[in-house]
């Protein structure tokens, strides 16, 4: 975008003259109603799964160290799949601009709510969009942070209608300038719309340069600048710049040398054949970025940060074929994996198989709480063993000591607050990252119904509903809404 003057470090958080007016978007809405339909094609491999509580994180998808591909028809599949995720970023901000410009022309506090609710849902979805790119992990980061800002300031404006308040004039300025920022952005991927329709390939451009650049991934990061100052007394959610900028938690020790990060990457990884030194990536983490090749043809790109030599992600597409491994196998190499790498106490919370990848989450535990903002993220290959997914960001910035209640809420009383048309599951403790830069114990109650899995969190300070997530079952993976 034109305007630069913010930075953007899974975040816009959950974002964000005075002449009020309307613009006619009946063009570009044919033009991305037709672009979609034209590709948006079943895909059935490589697809997004998300975590319980997943906050605008980055997930696995697709990755972006794939180098070449083995065939013409995993080419096509794996442009279809960016090009789908593509137009469905597209659709979605279309959706959000041309919904805020109807906000701007409307007095009536009910239809204002009713349109922001839809700019914070296109901008929900187009998060999930994002991550299916092939986008390097800072890029993303600051991608799927400015959708998230919408998301965020846009859905405390609809609750603050909700309760039968207005907006401010303060308020309807910042939505004017989210607003032509994203009038800039739909401008923006429109025309890059029609460089796909004249076979620009997101694939080709999206291997990596000998200089280590990546042609998609600098397209796209202009894309993601933007000029909006968001008051922080009314959001300042969990990824909001506050938080972005208050340091790093969990990351401590010496700095290390290039050549003993490419050591630990050797030591994790027993059968490389080869690796490579790419750059030194300076922004929340100083890493070492590596490309990396083992015997079993797997290609990965693995970061490794500067202070205290943890690998902090990687990322990779796993073999196909029959698995070699089991679930409980696999689940003991992730956690081994992750305490090789400085993640202290932690269990597995979460899983979920895709094809022959098995996503887990692992999160630190602490007097039986599961502490849900230092999440690590893991895939394993089924049929090699192999670490082809991980990030460990969530941990490496909230890991700290802290000192946790358990709360006056027992579990019984909270079980006794589940309908009695649901079926409960388990129930457990865990502290969940909430709105407004919250970190609250809850007792989390897993319950089902009609063949549907919901996740409740109350309180156990005083009992209050603090969420509830939905299961939403696909082809790609399950989501958590």
């Amino acid at each position: 975008m034109k305007n630069k003057n913010v930075s953007i470090d899974n975040n816009l958080s959950k974002t964000q003259p005075n002449e009020k007016k309307v613009v006619d978007l009946s063009k570009n809405d044919s033009l991305t109603k037709k672009n979609i339909n034209k590709k948006n094609k079943t895909i059935k491999v490589l697809a997004f799964s998300s975590s319980i509580l997943a906050l605008s994180t980055v997930g696995f998808g697709v990755g972006y160290g794939i180098m070449t591909s083995q065939s013409n028809s995993y080419r096509t599949s794996l442009e279809n799949i960016y090009e789908k995720n593509f137009y469905n970023l597209l659709d979605n901000i279309n959706t959000a601009e041309n919904d805020l410009s109807k906000v701007l022309a409307s007095e009536a506090s009910s239809y204002q709510s009713k349109m922001l609710n839809s700019v914070a849902k296109a901008s929900n979805e187009a998060q999930i969009s994002v991550s299916g790119l092939p986008l390097t992990q800072g890029d993303i980061y600051d991608m799927v942070r400015m959708v998230n800002q919408i998301y965020g300031y846009t859905s405390t404006l609809s609750d603050k209608i909700a309760k039968g308040e207005s907006l401010s004039e303060s308020e309807i300025a910042t939505l004017e300038d989210v607003y032509q920022n994203l009038l800039i952005l739909k401008n923006e991927l429109n025309d890059f719309a029609r460089k796909m329709n004249n076979g620009y390939s997101i694939l080709d451009e999206s291997l990596y340069n000998s200089d280590g650049t990546n042609n998609f991934t600098q397209i796209i990061s202009q894309m993601s600048d933007v000029d909006v100052k968001y008051p922080t007394m009314i959001y300042d959610g969990p990824f909001s710049d506050s938080v972005v900028n208050s340091g790093i938690k969990g990351l401590s020790g010496s700095n290390v040398s290039q050549e003993q990060a490419s050591q630990k990457i050797n030591n994790h990884f027993k059968n490389l054949t080869e690796l490579s030194y790419q750059e030194l990536t300076k922004g929340k983490f100083e890493t070492y970025n590596f490309r990396a090749k083992n015997s079993d043809n797997e290609n990965l790109y693995i970061q490794v940060t500067k202070t205290g030599g943890h690998i902090l992600t990687v990322s990779g597409a796993g073999k196909q074929g029959s698995a070699t491994i089991d679930k409980s196998q696999a689940e003991k190499i992730a956690l081994e994996f992750a305490t090789n790498n400085g993640v202290e106490n932690a269990k597995v919370v979460w899983s979920d198989q895709l094809y022959e990848d098995l996503y887990l989450n692992i999160a630190p535990v602490q007097s039986g709480i599961i502490l849900y903002p230092d999440l690590v993220k893991v895939k394993i290959n089924l049929v090699t063993g192999t670490v082809v997914g991980y990030d460990a960001t969530p941990y490496f910035t909230n890991h700290t000591s802290r000192t946790l209640s358990q709360g006056v809420l027992t579990k019984s009383e909270a079980e006794s607050k589940i309908p009695a048309s649901f079926t409960i599951v388990q129930t457990r403790k865990s502290l969940s990252p909430l709105d407004y830069n919250r970190e609250v114990v809850c007792y989390e109650v897993e319950a089902t119904k009609d063949e549907n899995t919901y996740y409740f969190y109350f309180n156990v300070e005083n009992g209050e509903t603090e969420n509830i997530l939905k299961v939403i079952k696909t082809d790609n993976g399950n989501l958590l809404m």
